[in-house]
């Protein structure tokens, strides 16, 4: 029998938070699992099983070590992180698990992996929470939830908040629940996910006495989320792919460095088995706020998605809601032709003026409201549906093979 000790370095209050479920690039067969306490412990780990029907689970129970970062939250406050990937698992099974260390554990949560084949399966996309997230958009998330309970993951297009600071990471988790430890997420950066440049470890201001943002993630961001890494060397967790029956996802992070990974994003393409493909960033290629307009990531992204027919691309920052036609080589194309359909929602509160500057491409735009989208795929179809944060239905429509 293993004897495992849980010895914090200095003695604190400590209990297991800020748990998620992330996928992984192989959803069939793995998980990763990110959490964080209040001490350094030794031999913090994440016990799972195979799910049943009373608690006879804990009698076939498998432990699996976390690895251990320091946070340095500023003003002396620190957090440490834990992380680990759970692999050797079976398709389409479900598993429960706890995380924590002898008496500091959490409670037991619930996942299921993925099935190994193309299976039906929905997911759910949100565009922006980025500000007054606990406060305007936890009913989004818990909406969501109850729309569609069933959905595989939850994605996010970046933004996740509006600075890259613990305590609005703290209100995302707040806001979400435990929707986090029972349903897996995706997410990418946007340009709020982007950290500061720093100096001797202080905040490096401009001439105007405003922080001066990096081309890189948060340090908040690669402690809070555990995503693959198998994308463009030096953006692992930021920009990645996976496959989950039978669709393609690509994740870009699209504030940088984006001709090497429309390269990365071709090969992947090109030798690409699935019947769908849906990719994701944050600038769109359209924008449908007044006085923007992503020209870098149009010319960057837009004649791959041409050439390689992909299907869906799902896009925020703008903070409005936009839904083309099926578009190719920047024109209309009829249902019957091949064509790339893009998205541009928002999940949170803060909302731009839209703009009429791509309206002849556009099936559906519209400002000041807060949505969440279930993405559902089964077979040759593709079914998209949007709902308002009251959760009535607000845009649909059907894509077929």
């Amino acid at each position: 029998m293993l004897l495992f000790l849980c010895v914090p370095i200095f003695l604190t209050a400590q209990v297991p938070e800020r748990i998620i479920l992330n996928l992984t690039a192989k959803p069939a067969t793995s998980i990763a699992v990110t959490w964080r306490m209040n001490a350094p412990l030794n031999n913090a780990r994440i016990q799972y099983a195979v799910s049943t029907p009373w608690k006879q689970f804990e009698k076939e129970v498998s432990p699996r070590n976390a690895k251990m970062e320091k946070a340095d939250l500023g003003n002396g406050a620190v957090a440490f992180h834990y992380s680990a990937i759970i692999t050797g698992l079976k398709p389409s099974t479900r598993y429960v698990y706890r995380v924590g260390c002898d008496s500091a554990w959490s409670e037991w949560n619930q996942f299921s992996t993925s099935s190994d084949k193309a299976e039906p399966f929905s997911f759910v996309f949100f565009g922006d929470p980025q500000n007054d997230i606990t406060e305007h958009c936890s009913r989004v998330f818990r909406q969501a939830f109850q729309t569609a309970g069933g959905a595989a993951f939850w994605l996010f297009c970046g933004d996740m908040t509006s600075e890259p600071d613990d305590n609005q990471i703290g209100e995302l988790f707040t806001a979400a629940g435990f929707v986090l430890r029972t349903t897996p997420s995706v997410m990418i950066p946007g340009n709020h996910d982007m950290g500061y440049k720093t100096e001797y470890g202080k905040i490096v201001l401009n001439k105007n006495g405003k922080k001066i943002r990096t081309k890189n993630v948060s340090p908040l961001w690669n402690l809070h989320y555990t995503l693959p890494e198998n994308g463009i060397p030096g953006y692992e967790e930021v920009s990645y792919t996976f496959d989950y029956q039978g669709v393609r996802f690509i994740m870009l992070n699209s504030n940088d460095r984006l001709q090497e990974q429309a390269v990365w994003m071709e090969n992947l393409l090109a030798a690409n088995p699935n019947t769908w493909t849906v990719v994701t960033f944050h600038h769109p290629l359209y924008s449908n706020a007044q006085e923007r307009d992503e020209r870098e990531t149009r010319t960057a992204f837009q004649h791959i998605f041409d050439t390689y027919h992909v299907d869906m691309v799902l896009t925020g920052h703008d903070h409005s809601y936009a839904r083309s036609h099926k578009i190719n080589n920047g024109k209309v194309v009829s249902d019957q032709e091949q064509g790339t359909v893009y998205i541009l929602s928002v999940s949170g509160p803060k909302q731009y003026v839209v703009s009429s500057e791509y309206k002849e491409l556009m099936a559906k735009v519209a400002g000041n409201v807060q949505l969440f989208q279930v993405i559902s795929v089964a077979g040759n179809t593709l079914d998209y549906k949007s709902f308002t944060a009251a959760g009535t239905l607000f845009d649909e429509f059907s894509l077929s093979k």
